[in-house]
């Protein structure tokens, strides 16, 4: 199944199982969580007192992970930049 984000960009379903297979279950978790308490996968969270980004840190580990699948082929870094936590959401829910 194809699913688009809300940039229009077509997330294959291997794409999310790639995705679901290389956050393995604790990483579905911890997205899972994120996005239950704040209402997005990508929060700025505060870790004693300091910023923690989710977009620059682990948002960033799952773009360059998409950038080797086949699926992202011809992606450009906005294409990741505006897709990487839409296609979270989908692995996390699927």
């Amino acid at each position: 199944m194809v699913r688009l984000s809300a940039a229009g960009k077509k997330i294959p379903g291997s794409l999310v199982i790639r995705l679901r297979e290389f956050l393995g279950y604790d990483g579905c978790a911890w997205f899972m969580m994120h996005k239950e308490n704040t209402g997005t996968v990508s929060p700025l969270l505060r870790v004693r007192g300091m910023p923690h980004p989710v977009h620059f840190r682990e948002g960033m580990q799952i773009r360059n992970f998409m950038r080797t699948c086949p699926e992202c082929e011809g992606w450009t870094d906005h294409d990741f930049d505006n897709n990487w936590a839409k296609a979270i959401e989908l692995a996390i829910y699927a």
